[in-house]
């Protein structure tokens, strides 16, 4: 059985800018948002897939499944905190998936520049919104055109760059649940 990840309580909850003080925490995407990224990655025949940040490898682990279902590819994943890269390789090694990712550990804005060209859908879903931005930047001379990023936290810096005019990007925000709240924004690069 995974790891679970620990119940926070949003109420309560002050969010501590050093992801290294939240290394037993696991944050990761609902399920639905998971069936999303499946689909995406499945629909789109991606091949090369970005995640940032991978915590504890849920939604890592819809990614490769889309992968292995496809049959090929792989998903380069970044993640800073040395715990949770070691329970995210467990998780992804007890779902039978590791031959579908390639973990890098440390600061994904240096991890990901090794990442090849012909990125097919990236997920940024990391911890600080100024990280956010700073990792599409790195990946983004190698995403190619008609490319999907999916940012979960809809990072206001991040928004405000895609959405530009001139951005090279389409941008949608995905809705979910009844009250129809935008739960992450989809990016095509055009």
């Amino acid at each position: 059985m995974y790891e679970r990840e620990r119940h926070i309580d949003w109420e309560t909850y002050s969010h501590h800018p050093d992801p290294h003080h939240h290394a037993g925490t696991g944050f990761s995407l609902s399920p639905e948002q998971g069936d999303q990224l499946y689909l995406l990655v499945r629909y789109g025949q991606a091949r090369t897939v970005v995640e940032f940040a991978t915590s504890l490898g849920f939604s890592t682990i819809f990614l490769a499944a889309a992968l292995k279902d496809s049959g090929r590819g792989m998903v380069h994943t970044a993640e800073i905190v040395p715990e949770k890269v070691q329970q995210a390789r467990e998780n992804v090694a007890r779902a039978g998936l590791d031959e579908y990712v390639t973990f890098h550990e440390g600061d994904a804005r240096k991890e990901l520049t090794s990442v090849p060209q012909g990125i097919d859908f990236a997920l940024i879903d990391g911890w600080a919104p100024a990280v956010s931005l700073d990792v599409l930047k790195v990946i983004e001379p190698r995403l190619r055109s008609g490319a999907l990023v999916y940012n979960e936290n809809r990072d206001r810096e991040f928004l405000d760059y895609v959405r530009e005019q001139g951005s090279g990007y389409l941008n949608l925000p995905l809705l979910s649940g009844s009250a129809y709240k935008p739960q992450g924004e989809l990016s095509l690069r055009v």
